[in-house]
């Protein structure tokens, strides 16, 4: 049970959501459903919107019946306590790897746009050291800090709107010509993009307000997470051709360079200027998500140590040595695991509280 004077805000709970979902994927998913979907790949980002929606319902159902208590404490009642451990095992994997991924990701971003001489593993122990700073504070904190840096979410707007005025809006035209098989292929690049509502079973219990608010503060802060990413896919899509969409993998940071201002020469260095905070937060939350499920699950007091470990083991797995091949191949594999946690196991745990609520109510 949290104190309740620790807890977070609906509005809090908001920016924290849009923080963890908005990250470094939002550099190439133009990319990703353009090479399944084609022109269409922003209909499978509103499709995979859909379908993110229904998740976040799901997942809301079952944290519902448990108010006062995260995922490592209602999984042993809902599946058995060897099962829920398991499962929660399998989540702090996921929370560590997703964090690794994202940092690898981005650190070659950094490397091949900002600082092609500077050693990789120096950009990923500068991003991790600060992380964790945060990371190892309360949610309340964390929570403060993300509705504060929300604010460059608007600069970096207004930059994306920017090629809409020398877009070509028939690059986008006929609309549905890629077919609902490619369309739904896209919708499966587009759902890795929105990870992060999973966050929902580790904080449910921190956060002020009815189970109705919640789940509506949840609805309308991934509204405008997929309403961001539509507006990016789009803006890439009306100024690249398809042709070209086929062989740029960072069409945003591609389309920014192409305008400059009078104080600002390079838009895409002050677009990955503010970005790097952003991803920063996107990590700094799984780390926290992370390393308070290992305080939960082993009942560990000093949760700060933990979260030094967890931001350890996300540096040392970055720092594996890889190359693009394997980034990509990487990428394709945690996806899949990706889908499995956060779409695929809560429809059995879904199942699993009802029929242990429906057992209750018969005793």
């Amino acid at each position: 049970m949290s104190v309740e004077k620790d807890r977070i805000s609906k509005k809090q709970l908001a920016f924290f959501t849009i923080q963890t979902a908005i990250g470094e994927g939002a550099l190439t998913v133009p990319f990703s459903v353009h090479s399944e979907a084609s022109i269409d790949g922003w209909i499978s980002m509103l499709l995979a919107g859909f379908a993110t929606h229904l998740a976040i319902i799901m997942i809301w159902t079952i944290c519902r019946k448990y108010p006062m208590m995260t995922m490592i404490e209602f999984l042993p009642k809902v599946a058995g306590k060897f099962a829920g451990h398991l499962i929660s095992v399998l989540y702090i994997i996921y929370f560590i790897g997703i964090a690794s991924v994202i940092l690898m990701n981005y650190c070659r971003i950094i490397n091949a746009w900002i600082f092609p001489t500077t050693p990789k593993w120096v950009i990923m122990t500068l991003m991790m050291v600060t992380s964790y700073y945060l990371a190892k504070e309360k949610l309340k904190i964390i929570a403060r800090f993300e509705t504060l840096v929300s604010i460059l979410l608007i600069v970096i707007i207004l930059l994306i709107f920017l090629p809409f005025s020398k877009g070509n809006p028939l690059y986008i035209f006929p609309i549905g010509q890629s077919g609902v098989g490619n369309m739904m292929k896209g919708m499966r690049e587009a759902v890795i993009t929105l990870a992060g509502f999973e966050l929902l079973l580790m904080v449910y219990p921190q956060v002020k307000g009815k189970d109705r608010e919640i789940l509506k503060t949840m609805l309308i802060s991934y509204t405008f997470v997929i309403l961001f990413y539509v507006l990016i896919i789009l803006s890439c899509f009306m100024f690249f051709s398809p042709m070209e969409l086929k062989i740029i993998p960072e069409p945003v940071l591609y389309m920014l360079k192409a305008f400059s201002f009078r104080i600002v020469e390079r838009s895409d260095l002050l677009f990955l200027s503010l970005w790097v905070v952003i991803v920063m937060t996107s990590i700094v939350n799984y780390v926290f998500l992370a390393s308070t499920g290992i305080t939960q699950i082993l009942k560990i007091e000093n949760s700060s140590k933990v979260t030094l470990l967890v931001v350890v083991v996300c540096l040392l797995l970055a720092l594996l040595p890889h190359n693009f091949l394997f980034m990509s191949k990487l990428n394709k594999w945690f996806s899949y695991f990706a889908l499995f946690m956060i779409y695929l196991i809560p429809i059995p745990l879904l199942l699993l509280s009802i029929l242990r609520g429906r057992r209750k109510a018969a005793e």
